[in-house]
């Protein structure tokens, strides 16, 4: 019985060590992402860019144990950082091409995904303010159109739960975009 107790034991404690890496990795990547969003909020994009090189690497850091324990997948920083990571991919996307672009395939999954879409709108809202305060008035109209897109994209899917909430922030954000561009056209 002692050889059975040994072996949980030890399988439980190498899953233990295994969570808290990943965790580590995890909040790490959100810190690089966060950190690479707002280096596009300052235009240096050549640190963001060095940013979501690392995030990439700490995902990487993950996979070696997440091969033998596949439920940390879900893990809540993993899940987190998968999220954080997306959204900034898209941010930078945005502001390089003018469009939400694709992103790396790690941060794809669905729920992903829908959350970091979600959270993009609200550094579009961001930086379309700070473009108002710079005189770029076209760029409240490109946001708007950004984010009415991710809207109506979004209006067809039943989002449930933590994106149903994404979502109905997302709507705030596009209001507060109606906003400006109403607000810049009594200006003028």
């Amino acid at each position: 019985m002692n050889d059975i107790w040994n072996a949980i034991r030890s399988g439980y404690e190498e899953h233990g060590r295994a969570r808290r890496e990943i965790a580590g990795n995890s909040d790490q990547a959100i810190r690089r992402a966060k950190q690479a969003i707002f280096a596009l909020h300052r235009d240096d994009r050549a640190e963001a860019e060095r940013l979501l090189k690392e995030t990439k690497a700490l995902f990487a850091a993950c996979d070696a144990p997440m091969k033998k324990f596949a439920d940390l997948r879900t893990e809540g920083p993993y899940v987190a950082a998968l999220e954080e990571f997306a959204e900034a991919q898209l941010f930078a996307g945005y502001l390089k091409n003018g469009k939400l672009a694709a992103i790396d395939r790690r941060a794809m999954d669905a729920s992903s995904y829908l959350g970091g879409l979600c959270d993009a709108t609200g550094e579009i809202v961001r930086h379309a303010m700070r473009q108002v305060t710079l005189g770029n008035h076209a760029e409240v109209a490109r946001a708007f159109e950004t984010v009415e897109a991710v809207i109506t994209y979004l209006l067809d899917m039943d989002l449930t739960g933590y994106l149903r909430t994404k979502f109905d922030q997302a709507k705030r954000n596009l209001r507060s975009l109606e906003q400006m561009n109403y607000d810049i056209s009594m200006r003028k």
